[in-house]
């Protein structure tokens, strides 16, 4: 809250959400006056029926819980505009947009509080007066927090059969209707019918909070092994190494872009922590620190100590010695990681075009050439032409730009 020098308020906000950026943003509409408590009462004092700024009060008030202050401005709304001709509102944690006086209504039904017991009624007749109002499944999800967890055995019941015939493929209204009957311990056959339909719908994004509801429903039927499958120790493996790509995508992405490189640098780190042994994670973040010129830390975590650890890996050396040529640096220890890995390799025609690039970037092009000659010796058939056309181009450079 802030409060100006003649001691009344001038705004307020409740809690934080990163990013921080986002949240000094609105910091920094409160110092410029830009739809504060403040200014909106005085606007409301010069017009109390401009629609906008009677909604805009409405929310600040439910904002910090003031619901009696609230629901009488959204009453204020519903009296300037019953038909919803005044604007719109998009809600800032969903992107739903809908008409003040739609929002003013669903405020009104449901208090924006998923404690409170429904007025099915009034559900029904928002419903009726806005058939194609895109709060209604608002409404609905609303009302299965209340139903899911503080409404009878009977009442439960009663809903969740009307919410799915509603939205039968929405993972969010089967997952609430699992989690009853997981409350309930029953029925488990119910509860196992809406679990393999989940399952299919969410297989390729499981979520954790749904796989837990899916174990919990097979154990209702004593099927540990199911609940394992779903919820177990793979589970959790394939999460942690799925977070670490979205965090190691997110980083490339950020370097690639011009981004934020610091940040960038910070995911790239916590996806090593997660899986400190992949050779793709040491890679992609030694890259960030190349480019954010960082050399001793991406030597540090990618440099010869990783090398001589992987001295018998050929892939391992391939890999290794292919990143510092493409990043022109630690080129003596990339070429000895190439001649080891060939020695390994000795079929790896892909391994010889590595070695090739290496020296390449050392200015040693007649070893060059002969590492590229042997990477079309070996090629497939299927290769060969790509191997061909690189090795002319060595063989025979395009002219240096003037």
């Amino acid at each position: 809250m802030t409060i100006g020098g003649d001691g009344a308020e001038v705004d307020w906000t409740v809690g934080y959400d990163p990013p921080a950026e986002t949240f000094q943003a609105t910091l920094q509409k409160m110092v410029d006056g830009v739809d504060t408590f403040k200014a909106l009462s005085a606007a409301y004092a010069k017009n109390p029926k401009d629609t906008a700024t009677v909604f805009k009060l409405a929310r600040k008030y439910g904002d910090r819980y003031d619901t009696p202050s609230s629901v009488a401005k959204y009453k204020e709304v519903l009296a300037l505009d019953p038909q919803g001709k005044a604007g719109t509102y998009t809600r800032e944690y969903t992107g739903i947009t809908a008409t003040y006086t739609e929002f003013a209504s669903f405020y009104l039904l449901t208090g924006d509080s998923p404690m409170a017991k429904p007025d099915m009624a009034a559900v029904k007749a928002f419903i009726a007066k806005y058939p194609k109002s895109p709060l209604i499944k608002s409404a609905y999800e609303n009302m299965a927090y209340y139903y899911g967890y503080q409404a009878t055995k009977e009442e439960a019941a009663a809903f969740f059969p009307e919410y799915l015939a509603k939205y039968p493929n929405d993972p969010a209204a089967l997952e609430s209707w699992l989690n009853r009957i997981v409350q309930d311990k029953g029925p488990a056959d119910k509860g196992l019918e809406l679990a393999a339909k989940l399952e299919e719908l969410t297989k390729f994004n499981p979520r954790p909070s749904i796989n837990r509801a899916l174990a919990q429903a097979y154990l209702l039927k004593n099927d540990k092994a199911k609940a394992d499958k779903l919820y177990g120790k793979g589970f959790i493996e394939n999460k942690v190494s799925s977070f670490g790509y979205e965090l190691i995508g997110w980083a490339s992405y950020q370097a690639q872009n011009g981004g934020d490189l610091e940040t960038a640098i910070k995911m790239g780190e916590t996806a090593l922590k997660l899986e400190p042994d992949s050779a793709y994670f040491l890679g992609q973040v030694a890259g960030l620190y190349v480019k954010a010129n960082q050399l001793p830390k991406a030597l540090q975590i990618y440099g010869p100590a990783y090398a001589r650890k992987n001295e018998k890996d050929g892939t391992a050396l391939y890999e290794y010695a292919g990143f510092w040529a493409r990043q022109e640096k630690n080129l003596d220890d990339a070429l000895v990681a190439a001649k080891k890995a060939v020695a390994l390799v000795p079929t790896g025609y892909y391994i010889y075009n590595t070695l090739s690039l290496v020296y390449q970037k050392m200015k040693n092009m007649p070893e060059a050439i002969k590492a590229a000659e042997k990477a079309l010796e070996l090629a497939p058939d299927t290769a060969k032409t790509f191997y061909k056309q690189a090795l002319d181009k060595l063989k025979n450079p395009a002219p240096e730009k003037k």
